[in-house]
C-alpha cells in the first residue's frame, strides 16, 4: 500500500478519537460547571479514620485538655478507630456553611417553621455567619429545599482532607491558630463553668474568614460543627464498647446516643485535638447548639 493510503487511515482514526472524546466532554459538561456556590469533588479513595497507636499521640495533642491521657483519648476518639479504605464518588459540596442569609431566604420562600430557634442569633451583623441552633431535620429540609443534601460522613472528612496528604488538618500536622475559628487558647476552670452555664459569647465569624483548604473549600474544620447524613455507628471492625457511644464515658452505665454524626469541630472547642480531620461527635438529630450548623452536598449525576 501507498504513503498516502496509510496517512489517509491515520488520519481517520485521529478523527475518531477526537469526536469520541468531544461526544464524552459534551456528555459530561455539567461536572465542569458545578451549582452556584459549590465545588466539584472529585472521586478517589482515602484512608479514613485513626490506627489505635494514634490514641497516645492525641493525649500529647490534647495534654492541655484536664486529664487527657491515653484512657481518656480512648473515651473521647476511640470510635474513629480502625483506619479503613473508602472510596468516594465525585460529587458536589458547598464552599462555605449555610449562612443566616442562606437558611432565612429558604425561611421566606417556604414558610418553614424550624424546630429550634434559629433567629436567636439571625442579627444584621451575622448574616454571612453560619446557621447555627437548627437540629438535623431543619439542616435536611433546607438542603432538600435547595436541591441537595447532606453529606456522608466519609464524604466530608475525604473533602475536609482538600486532596491533601494530611493527617490531622487541613493545612498539615500541626495545630495552628491562623488556619481555623476555635478557642485556642484552651480552657480554664472558670471558662468551663461559663460554657456550662451557657453564658460564654457567641463566637463564629464571617464564613471565610480563614484560608480554604486544598478543594477550595472554607471552615471544615472550625467555625461551626456541621450536620451529615449518616447515623453515628462503629467503623467497620471498630470498637463496640457501649460507653464510647454514651457521651459519659467508661465510668457510667448510659445507653449510647449513635445519633446523627456532627464533624468538624467549632468555635467552642478549646483544644486542637477536637477540630482535627478524624474527629466525629453524634448528637440527638433534634437537638441544637449555638455551635452546629451544616453545609450541603449534591451527587454527580452519570449520563
Amino acid at each position: 500500500m501507498s504513503y498516502k493510503y496509510y496517512t489517509f487511515i491515520i488520519l481517520l482514526l485521529v478523527n475518531h478519537c477526537t469526536f469520541s472524546q468531544q461526544k464524552n466532554i459534551g456528555k459530561n459538561s455539567s461536572i465542569s460547571n458545578p451549582p452556584e456556590g459549590m465545588i466539584l469533588i472529585p472521586g478517589g479513595t482515602f484512608e479514613m479514620g485513626i490506627a489505635e497507636e494514634d490514641l497516645k499521640k492525641l493525649a500529647e495533642m490534647g495534654h492541655k485538655v484536664p486529664h487527657m491521657s491515653e484512657n481518656h483519648a480512648m473515651w473521647w476518639f476511640g470510635d474513629e478507630i480502625p483506619k479503613h479504605t473508602v472510596e468516594v464518588k465525585p460529587f458536589y459540596l458547598d464552599i462555605h456553611e449555610v449562612t443566616n442569609r442562606q437558611f432565612e431566604q429558604f425561611v421566606q420562600d417556604t414558610g418553614y417553621h424550624a424546630q429550634e430557634d434559629w433567629q436567636k442569633y439571625n442579627t444584621a451583623d451575622r448574616l454571612d455567619h453560619p446557621i447555627v441552633n437548627v437540629d438535623w431535620y431543619d439542616a435536611r429540609s433546607y438542603a432538600e429545599w435547595a436541591g441537595k443534601r447532606l453529606p456522608t460522613e466519609a464524604e466530608w472528612e475525604y473533602a475536609a482532607k482538600g486532596g491533601m496528604d494530611v493527617k490531622w488538618f487541613p493545612w498539615g500536622d500541626i495545630p495552628s491558630s491562623t488556619q481555623a475559628n476555635y478557642r485556642h487558647q484552651g480552657e480554664s476552670f472558670f471558662a468551663g463553668l461559663v460554657r456550662l452555664a451557657g453564658l460564654r459569647r457567641m463566637g463564629t465569624k464571617q464564613v471565610g474568614s480563614f484560608p480554604p483548604n486544598g478543594f477550595g473549600l472554607y471552615d471544615m474544620i472550625g467555625n461551626v460543627s456541621e450536620w451529615c447524613e449518616d447515623t453515628r455507628e462503629p467503623y467497620p471492625s471498630g470498637p463496640t464498647d457501649e460507653w464510647l457511644y454514651s457521651r459519659y464515658g467508661p465510668y457510667k452505665k448510659a445507653k449510647p446516643i449513635y445519633g446523627k454524626v456532627v464533624r468538624g469541630g467549632s468555635w467552642e472547642s478549646p483544644n486542637p485535638v477536637f477540630i482535627r480531620l478524624t474527629n466525629r461527635s453524634g448528637f440527638s438529630p433534634d437537638s441544637y447548639s449555638n455551635c452546629r450548623g451544616f453545609r450541603c452536598a449534591k451527587s454527580v449525576l452519570s449520563h
